[in-house]
């Protein structure tokens, strides 16, 4: 009953218009069909998106939009550009759309762009290419970016979520190009939104939509079924599981780019047999569709399958117990104790920790694992953290970290995090000099066929030395009830709010 009383008290803003008056209960129904809410489990405390992880929510909320956006293959096509060219591997000149206008009706010119972009580099943390860039204003429609360094995949930093265009003169809200504006916000709770009536691309339907926090998982599944909220983001899978029976929702489970990933820690697990023999252990079939019931799709590489960075069709090649066996004999573990678990000739049993943090299945696929290296005589201890932070102690074998792949399209930028020995995802701080020079002739070549090859030569010798391994990508869940029409969920989890949505 709160949430029924909080959603009913939220703010409508009223248009005033020139149309003949409607009877009272047409009126009702008008304006309860051009109103849209939504719960979400989790929030955001701000959006702006030059601050943090921000963007993503300006773009998911409708504020926003980038020069560029991926499309569900991971192709970079142009959203608010039209085009752009690439003079050299520093220099890029890009093309406006005709006619962009920011939701407060000011136009979209090129010095709006250039200084919005310079915002990104004076604030965001990882802003520095956009601050040490200089730009060149060609005329209304048309500018120059000269990056201080070669850039050859520059285009795809303005996919990334923090260049979302916003008008650097508005003080007290972000003002943004996307088809709603900010009626109300409030940090970690709610945010109201408007219909623009400036949008570039054709004013939505849906005149008013609010979202709103509700972290309870069987709280927000009620307020679905009950129609106190049209839909519901960020569902976990025991809820998407139970919406699924109701035949008046609409459940939709999107394959992300973000990626259940074991990282061996090779200080530690020194014996490259032990690691290979590791990882030959690991069932991904059974995990992901037995264990998680089909809740997280099994991989074989960094990649989904709709990239063309794909590494093949999921097999379950890697999983060979038998092999599993043999390494380890050769490794000195020959015989069980009396709890099944192998020892080595000192008698000492294999016994290897596994670190991991509270998010999304992370627990989960612990456990699994656990069960699964007991029937190979590996002894698994888990160390579950608050928080990522907690994977910084390296008192542990094998790390389960949870990321994304393709953020932006390049696949540089995550092989780079996770293999490359400086790389920010590299948890256990694995040092491999043929890996840096691999990695940084990645992040300088162009030609597509030749990116391909190096990606899946990086992944094999990664493979081969038992660095790291791919259990399976998040399977997105959201929830509509089937009076909305044409939400969609994308296996980038950047776009959610279009003008495209319509309300029976």
């Amino acid at each position: 009953m709160k949430l029924k009383n909080m959603l009913l008290t939220i703010a409508a803003v009223v248009l005033v218009g020139c149309a003949p008056v409607q009877p009272a209960s047409q009126q009702q129904e008008s304006s309860q069909n051009s109103t849209f809410k939504i719960g979400y489990s989790q929030f955001t405390a701000g959006i702006d998106p030059a601050k943090d992880w921000e963007g993503w929510y300006t773009i998911r909320f409708g504020i926003g939009e980038t020069l560029f956006r991926l499309t569900k293959d991971f192709d970079v096509e142009p959203w608010l550009a039209s085009s752009y060219k690439k003079i050299d591997d520093q220099t890029w000149e890009i093309h406006l759309k005709e006619n962009l206008t920011f939701s407060n009706g000011k136009p979209v010119t090129t010095d709006a762009v250039i200084a919005s972009l310079q915002r990104v580099g004076e604030n965001h943390k990882s802003g520095k290419i956009f601050k040490t860039a200089t730009y060149a204003a060609n005329d209304s429609l048309t500018f120059t970016v000269h990056t201080e360094k070669p850039s050859p995949q520059f285009i795809h930093e303005l996919v990334d979520a923090k260049t979302a265009i916003v008008d650097v003169t508005s003080s007290d809200k972000i003002i943004g190009t996307g088809p709603y504006e900010v009626a109300e916000f409030k940090p970690n709770d709610s945010i109201s939104l408007t219909a623009s009536t400036h949008y570039w691309d054709g004013n939505a339907s849906i005149k008013e939509v609010h979202y709103q926090l509700i972290p309870d998982q069987k709280t927000l599944e009620l307020a679905i079924k009950s129609k106190e909220v049209d839909g519901g983001l960020d569902l976990n899978d025991d809820v998407a599981d139970s919406l699924m029976k109701d035949s008046s929702v609409q459940v939709y489970n999107q394959p992300s780019t973000r990626t259940y990933h074991l990282e061996l820690n090779k200080a530690r697990l020194q014996d490259k047999k032990v690691r290979q023999a590791i990882l030959h252990a690991i069932n991904k079939q059974e995990l992901t569709q037995d264990f998680l019931k089909g809740h997280v799709t099994p991989a074989d590489g960094a990649f989904l399958d709709s990239s063309i960075y794909s590494s093949g069709t999921f097999a379950n090649k890697h999983y060979q117990p038998e092999m599993t066996t043999k390494l380890l004999e050769e490794a000195g573990y020959q015989t069980k104790n009396a709890d099944g678990i192998l020892v080595n000739a000192q008698n000492e049993p294999l016994q290897i920790v596994l670190k991991t943090y509270k998010r999304l299945a992370n627990e989960k696929i612990a456990t699994a694992l656990q069960q699964q290296f007991k029937q190979v005589g590996i002894d698994l201890k888990i160390d579950i953290q608050e928080k990522v932070d907690g994977l910084n102690q390296l008192d542990y074998d094998i790390a389960l970290a949870s990321a994304l792949t393709l953020p932006t399209g390049d696949p540089h930028y995550f092989l780079a995090a996770t293999l490359s020995s400086d790389g920010a995802l590299n948890y256990v701080k694995n040092a491999d000099s043929w890996l840096d020079e691999k990695i940084s002739t990645l992040g300088h070549e162009v030609d597509l066929e030749k990116i391909r090859n190096e990606v899946a030569e990086i992944q094999d010798y990664a493979r081969e030395e038992a660095v790291v391994d791919y259990i399976g990508f998040v399977n997105l869940h959201g929830a509509m009830n089937n009076y909305i029409h044409n939400f969609e969920l994308s296996p980038s989890d950047f776009y959610h709010i279009t003008n495209k949505l319509v309300k029976d």
